[in-house]
């Protein structure tokens, strides 16, 4: 942890040197072609890097950002300016969001934790949807019966892939940084390797999402297989890109290879991209998959898609996080998240273990507010779903340090195999309409009840 003086002049560095605060990016078509391309965000006022910027976090994170402040005047004190469902809205100088995102890492053991927001308004949007009462229980619009598309893709995944994409990622960046150059080429990298695998493909595009420099200078990646018969209908498959440790964001030279966190995401959903495009698998609504820049400093990539799809009166119907699917940690193989996700798509998702992977064993749990991307769609009334690699807290306690290597996995890819399984059940079932009655005990309804198999809170 940096030293009393230290932090002060870390943030006097931040200051100076521009570190910025999340701006919501506009939605603009993407390339046309399989060919790589470039989608970019609306260029927004940039404020001036000097400003506050209002941040929304959990009560636990809250705590640990009052222990960094107190430390250093003039920021004796934190602002408690609202209160909703355990999620605290405050405001911080702009350049001390790196030094809380640190401070987070280092105490409570996780990626995030906080949502950086471009204005008062857009925060308070934000503790007004928390605030909202739960939405009564909608049936999806889609079912567990397509077991003839299901099982063959599953079937292809490729373990050996899946492993080669996690050690380029985490051995071919020094870091993934959002700030540093590293953090571009890595995105570029993905960018270009989905772009490989949608050769053949004229009609998949592969695009960087360029944000605003007010948001990251990293830019995220999107490929997008257009939709037959629903193409207004969306469903999105995503994890984050970016790596970090204590002391990167002064740091271009650190050492954050983030091998689970998340290079075996983003290699998970490369697998699936791999197996979807290698066959002649249609899907009638839009799927996307996106690798979200700057997820470990304030969800800001992931956020300010959201915010541009929300903005657009997008129909995203379903999005399925994957944010460290490496490290077998807990006796389960999967866990559902059961906080700030969507009950009736983690009916589905559940039901889709049972049906497909009827040999794992799984369970659900919770990692609190903002503790990843799917947290950028929850808050904005889509659909969100997580499964991650065990129970919080038994999860990889290598991440953000030097050591989160393919060599703390155990060289083994076996792991993240079984949500690049998961994955390819969810994008074909959730990216195909249901066919009613097909199932007697009503997946397709998202209704717990109707379950075969029960998960309980750790």
């Amino acid at each position: 942890m940096p030293t009393r003086v230290g932090w002060w002049v870390a943030v006097l560095v931040g200051l100076v040197g521009g570190i910025l605060v999340a701006l919501p990016a506009a939605v603009s078509a993407a390339t046309s072609g399989s060919s790589a391309g470039t989608t970019s965000g609306a260029a927004g006022p940039t404020p001036a890097v000097d400003e506050w910027v209002w941040i929304t976090l959990g009560e636990d994170a809250f705590a640990s950002a009052e222990r960094v402040v107190a430390q250093v005047p003039p920021f004796a004190l934190l602002e408690r300016v609202g209160e909703e469902r355990g999620v605290v809205l405050t405001r911080l100088p702009n350049a001390a969001i790196p030094l809380l995102a640190e401070r987070i890492h280092e105490e409570l053991r996780r990626c995030g934790g906080f949502v950086v927001h471009a204005s008062r308004a857009e925060a308070d949007a934000e503790m007004a949807r928390l605030a909202a009462p739960e939405r009564a229980p909608e049936a999806l619009p889609f079912a567990i019966d397509r077991p003839d598309w299901v099982v063959p893709l599953a079937t292809a995944v490729d373990e050996s892939q899946i492993l080669a994409t996690i050690t380029a990622l985490s051995t071919n960046f020094t870091n993934r940084y959002h700030l540093h150059p590293s953090g571009t080429a890595s995105a570029h990298w993905i960018r270009d390797l989905w772009a490989g695998y949608a050769a053949a493909r004229p009609e998949v595009t592969v695009a960087l999402w360029e944000h605003p420099v007010a948001v990251t200078p990293q830019p995220s990646v999107v490929l997008t297989i257009p939709g037959t018969t629903l193409p207004d209908e969306v469903v999105i498959l995503g994890g984050h890109q970016d790596s970090t440790r204590s002391g990167c964001s002064t740091n271009p030279a650190c050492v954050a290879p983030g091998a689970d966190d998340d290079a075996s995401g983003i290699a998970t959903l490369s697998e699936v991209i791999r197996v979807v495009l290698d066959s002649s698998f249609q899907p009638q609504r839009t799927v996307q998959f996106m690798a979200y820049a700057a997820e470990e400093v304030g969800l800001r990539g992931s956020g300010a898609i959201a915010q541009a799809y929300l903005d657009a009166g997008s129909q995203v119907v379903a999005v399925f996080q994957q944010d460290m699917t490496g490290y077998k940690g807990s006796a389960e193989d999967i866990a559902l998240i059961s906080d700030f996700t969507d009950p009736e798509l983690n009916a589905f998702t559940g039901g889709l273990l049972s049906a497909y992977q009827p040999e794992l064993l799984w369970t659900t749990t919770a990692c609190n507010y903002g503790c990843s991307d799917h947290a950028s769609w929850n808050t904005r009334g889509f659909r969100a779903s997580f499964a991650f690699e065990s129970r919080f807290g038994q999860h990889n306690g290598a991440i953000h340090g030097a050591n989160d290597t393919v060599a703390t996995l155990g060289g083994s890819a076996a792991h993240a195999a079984k949500f690049a399984r998961l994955a390819v059940a969810f994008a074909v079932e959730a990216s195909l309409d249901l066919v009613p009655g097909i199932f007697a005990d009503d997946f397709e309804s998202g209704d717990s009840s109707a379950w075969t198999m029960t998960a309980s809170e750790p």
